[in-house]
């Protein structure tokens, strides 16, 4: 049997347009939220370093204490009985207070540490039940726009049916499909971006339940601080890739209503 001719394909436009209507609404609705979401996480990565770089200022700290000490008693050596018994309790003080300091920096941290994850963790949740919700929106823009522009291509393909269709149709029609090729790699590019999102928080969120298993270390630590930068960022730039979108959403649908 002759292949038959694919009806107009106005009806997809509608749908398509529709399913950005829905898009936009839904994420007008997300984005305070998100955008809140996204902004604290950036606060925790840069107070978590903050926090480390204190810790690590302290502990320099004690050592160059300890170092003095040692100096102050090789130099006692060579002093009056008297002056090497001031020089000891100075020393002691010195010892002590540096070590206090320490363990005051370790404690600081340590409770950050776990207030930070729990938050963390939070966040990380909320952001990703958000954004599967929208990225389901966008893979049927996807999926609307892939279809639209497969049929739209095929009326205008053979030269018979331009015949039939007419010239202006013709073009029309080309410019049809030129518009939403467009929109379709678009929403592609922001469908693959809001998954590897997902990934990244993903992995950041395991991380964190491995955290609560072990002790941390030193690298866990530094991890985790990669994880929440990383995450961090991934969010802010999700927030605006969307925001792109929405605005190439509302672009296809004022051509396509002249």
């Amino acid at each position: 049997m002759p292949k038959q001719l694919p009806p107009h394909p106005s009806g997809l436009v509608h749908k398509l347009c529709e399913a950005g209507r829905l898009f936009i609404e839904q994420y007008e609705s997300k984005k305070p939220r998100m955008q809140a979401i996204a902004d604290e996480l950036v606060g925790i990565s840069n107070r978590s370093r903050g926090v480390q770089n204190t810790a690590n200022t302290s502990r320099l700290g004690a050592v160059v204490e300890v170092l003095g000490v040692v100096t102050v008693g090789l130099a006692a050596a060579f002093v009056p009985a008297p002056v090497k018994l001031a020089l000891c309790l100075a020393g002691g003080m010195v010892a002590v207070c540096g070590a206090g300091t320490v363990v005051a920096a370790n404690a600081t941290k340590a409770a950050t540490d776990i207030l930070s994850r729990d938050r963390v963790k939070d966040l990380g949740k909320e952001f990703m039940e958000i954004i599967k919700l929208l990225k389901g929106l966008l893979v049927d823009i996807k999926t609307v726009s892939e279809e639209l522009e497969e049929k739209s291509s095929s009326l205008i393909t053979p030269t018979r049916n331009q015949a039939k269709i007419g010239l202006a149709k013709t073009e029309e029609l080309q410019q049809l499909v030129k518009q939403t090729a467009e929109l379709s790699e678009k929403s592609r590019e922001v469908v693959d971006w809001t998954l590897h999102t997902l990934r990244q928080v993903k992995k950041l969120l395991d991380f964190i339940f491995t955290l609560t298993r072990i002790t941390p270390t030193a690298d866990d630590d530094a991890t985790l601080r990669d994880f929440i930068a990383h995450s961090a960022q991934r969010c802010e730039k999700t927030v605006l890739e969307f925001s792109k979108m929405r605005n190439a959403l509302r672009d296809y649908e004022e051509k396509q209503a002249k």
